[in-house]
């Protein structure tokens, strides 16, 4: 645990995937707020409560839970947290979430079922050789991914605008789709700063494309329209889902907006020999990724492709299954 300010704790809660722990944020004061619970591990949950209670607090005292997006690293305690508390019986301590992300929560077990369903679609579609994914299926998937949360049907959801009181003064809800269709970002106006879950990162990609199967918009240029509601945040302190805080948001802003303009350009270079398979563009511009990775590489990858498409730059065909790509 750490201190962001008098008022702000920082636990740093685990989880088992490659992007490492997830930051849990406790604002003091009434009613006590938690920001993002972590996966429904063990040690996430050790480490929360021993964070929870270096703050001087025990897990039961939380009494409103704020959700920045509905992905299981982020929400996954948060139904244990209820139960400690009495809040999943008593409905005392409110779980908020964004709409367009509510689902996610209250009906964590369907929802994630669905969602590993295309998951083994898109590897399928992309042309990833069956000798990297052996034994891999929606229901293996669904499996490791329902034992690392449960559903919360109380969830609240939020609308772009809102606003939450904490004992740090009111939060404002800024809706920041991208990353997920309902991530959102928690705006401090009074102290100048932000929480922007998984929207914005240091050093490392926000994973804009893994709503590929929810939206026909695409999820990346949906991200980067969302990155530019950012700048009017100018001087924040950003306080992200992963990582160290972000101290110039314009400039890691800059650096988000050139990154995508050298993935794009590189996939277009990529097919001036020859067309070639989602997996294939995935393996050089991604690299040696493993299997946990897989998903956010081939997603994103199909992103890039179909932004060429639409400035006409590419031509995407499916032929037996599997998605290629090809110069106009």
């Amino acid at each position: 645990m750490s201190k962001v300010s008098d008022m702000i704790h920082r636990v740093n809660v685990p989880t088992p995937f490659p992007v490492g722990d997830v930051n849990c944020y406790l604002i003091d004061g009434d009613p006590l707020t938690l920001i993002d619970v972590g996966p429904k591990t063990d040690q996430a949950l050790q480490t929360l409560a021993e964070g929870i209670s270096q703050a001087g607090y025990k897990l039961s005292d939380v009494r409103q839970i704020i959700l920045t997006h509905g992905h299981v690293d982020h929400m996954g305690l948060a139904a244990h947290i209820l139960r400690v508390s009495e809040g999943l019986v008593k409905n005392e301590v409110p779980v908020l979430i964004h709409s367009e992300d509510l689902v996610r929560v209250s009906d964590f077990v369907g929802f994630t079922e669905r969602r590993t369903e295309s998951y083994v679609k898109i590897m399928k579609y992309s042309g990833v050789p069956s000798t990297e994914m052996p034994g891999i299926s929606a229901r293996i998937l669904s499996r490791y991914f329902i034992g690392l949360g449960d559903s919360v049907p109380c969830a609240r959801g939020l609308q772009d605008g809102d606003v939450v009181h904490t004992g740090i003064g009111n939060l404002r809800v800024l809706w920041v789709p991208g990353h997920s269709q309902g991530s959102i970002c928690m705006v401090s106006e009074k102290d100048r700063l932000v929480f922007s879950g998984d929207h914005v990162l240091p050093g490392i990609s926000s994973n804009p494309s893994l709503d590929f199967d929810i939206t026909s918009e695409i999820p990346m240029v949906t991200h980067m329209r969302s990155l530019e509601r950012m700048r009017s945040l100018k001087g924040f302190l950003v306080l992200p889902g992963h990582r160290e805080q972000i101290t110039d948001l314009v400039h890691r802003l800059n650096e988000l907006a050139a990154e995508y303009d050298r993935k794009l350009n590189e996939a277009e270079q990529l097919l001036e020999s020859s067309p070639k398979s989602v997996y294939e563009i995935s393996r050089v511009i991604y690299g040696q990724y493993d299997t946990q990775n897989m998903i956010l590489a081939l997603a994103e990858c199909h992103d890039l492709l179909r932004i060429l498409e639409r400035r006409g730059l590419a031509v995407l065909q499916t032929d037996s299954g599997i998605v290629r790509a090809k110069q106009p």
